[in-house]
């Protein structure tokens, strides 16, 4: 018998093999059609009833005959495009189907069902004959939706079914693992017990070596073993590498240190502070650091004294006889004189030294207005006090032009050698109508030869 479906209606007809491409009407729709040639999975086998066949359609009997005498009519062939397209997609998704059942029917045997039963939907020859043996008809759609459902639900149970598989072996080498570790623990703590001495000496050696590092893997398999003296050797060693670790870092500031000017104070007290903060308490780095730091604070307080006018500044003319240089050194008050009219007004005095190639070394005290007492006959005598010592008497006298804003110290060489041993000196002199007024005076930093 030839098992086929009505390409209109989809509707299941049997007829007698020899009705193979033949053409006539469908049974049910009446829509022109050509039997089919026989295919393997077609059943071949017949009924006796009556001595006939026993068919849906027999033998196509009530089928009209053809409408025209030349022979059949032939199927457009956008049908037989169609059909063949159809067909091939059933056989191709089918097989795949088929074989994803081969495929997981020994690890899975529940994920199968259901992609055996997908199967039995796409491939053509079995849909067709359970639909004639049932008698029952299942459109395209539904084959397809069926058979997609079908499909999805035995993956997800082959996923399953992996999922809990290796869940299962994973635990199973969890256990093992576990069992293992155990073993191992058990052991290394025997080795331990019994070579604890040699173990020691061995990592004591080590970390009187440096090797931190290599120390603590030695000890590596006996940590967490709950043994007290393998933790006190770990505690050794992070001691030791935090040692080892602040003598490098101290070694590269001490050679930073080394190739520091010896006027660099900013650079000096930065490193200076890094190394206490490596040895706190360093006497050596304390006193250092306080120097650097005091030497800063000098610096800073000269270049506010120096745009102030009162640090030294140093100028040279040329003398218009001899042709030879005049240098002269010069320096402002930290302190500020005061008098009464007509030379009121706060103002500051100066003291200079000067080298005259014709005049030789002078020391000079000046105003910028008021007069001294001091006359070109009997002179004067000034006080000064070098920083915290005793005051020193020193004689003056008015200049040859008899102007009354400065005078000159004599003592030229003593007053110089004195002043460079402090940072301060103070010059009480007398000013007409003033009585004795102190001038204070900023002295270090004097660069004169």
């Amino acid at each position: 018998m030839i098992n086929f479906k009505c390409d209109e209606c989809s509707k299941p007809i049997q007829v007698s093999k020899e009705m193979a491409g033949k053409q006539g009407k469908c049974p049910h729709c009446e829509s022109p059609m050509i039997v089919p040639a026989p295919m393997i999975f077609d059943l071949d086998e017949t009924e006796a009833t009556d001595g006939k066949q026993v068919s849906w359609v027999a033998d196509l009997a009530k089928v009209d005959p053809p409408a025209q005498p030349t022979g059949p009519k032939p199927m457009p062939m956008a049908d037989k495009a169609k059909l063949f397209i159809g067909t091939l997609l059933y056989w191709v998704f089918g097989l795949i189907f088929g074989l994803s059942t081969l495929a997981v029917i020994f690890q899975a045997p529940v994920a199968a069902i259901p992609l055996l039963l997908a199967t039995i939907l796409l491939l053509p020859p079995l849909c067709n004959t359970l639909m004639v043996k049932f008698q029952f008809d299942l459109q395209p759609s539904y084959r397809v939706i069926g058979a997609v459902g079908l499909g999805v639900v035995g993956m997800l149970l082959f996923s399953n079914h992996i999922q809990t598989e290796m869940i299962t072996k994973n635990q199973a080498a969890e256990l093992a693992a576990g069992q293992k570790m155990v073993e191992q623990k058990k052991a290394d703590t025997d080795y331990l017990v019994a070579n604890k001495p040699a173990i020691t000496a061995q990592f004591q050696q080590l970390l009187d070596a440096k090797k931190v590092t290599e120390a603590r893997d030695m000890l590596q398999k006996y940590n967490g073993l709950g043994d007290a003296d393998v933790d006190a050797m770990f505690t050794k060693a992070d001691v030791k590498a935090k040692e080892i670790a602040r003598d490098e870092q101290g070694a590269v500031l001490k050679t930073k240190l080394a190739q520091l000017g010896n006027d660099d104070y900013a650079g000096q007290e930065t490193t200076y502070k890094a190394l206490l903060a490596l040895y706190p308490g360093n006497k050596e780095y304390t006193d250092k650091l306080a120097a650097a730091s005091q030497q800063i604070k000098k610096a800073n307080e000269f270049q506010q004294r120096k745009m102030a006018g009162e640090a030294w500044s140093y100028q040279t003319s040329q003398d218009s006889m001899t042709q030879k240089p005049v240098t002269i050194a010069s320096l402002g008050s930290t302190s500020r004189l005061s008098f009464d009219f007509p030379y009121g007004g706060l103002q500051q005095a100066t003291l200079e030294l000067r080298k005259h190639p014709r005049w030789g070394q002078d020391v000079i005290l000046q105003i910028e207005k008021g007069q001294f007492i001091c006359n070109s006959y009997a002179g004067c005598d000034v006080s000064v006090r070098f920083g915290s010592g005793k005051p020193k008497r020193f004689s003056a006298t008015e200049p040859s032009d008899n102007d009354s804003t400065y005078i000159f110290l004599r003592g030229y060489n003593s007053f110089v050698s004195e002043m460079r041993k402090v940072d301060k000196i103070y010059i009480e002199a007398q000013f007409y109508q003033e009585g004795n007024r102190t001038m204070e005076f900023a002295v270090d930093g004097l660069d004169w030869k």
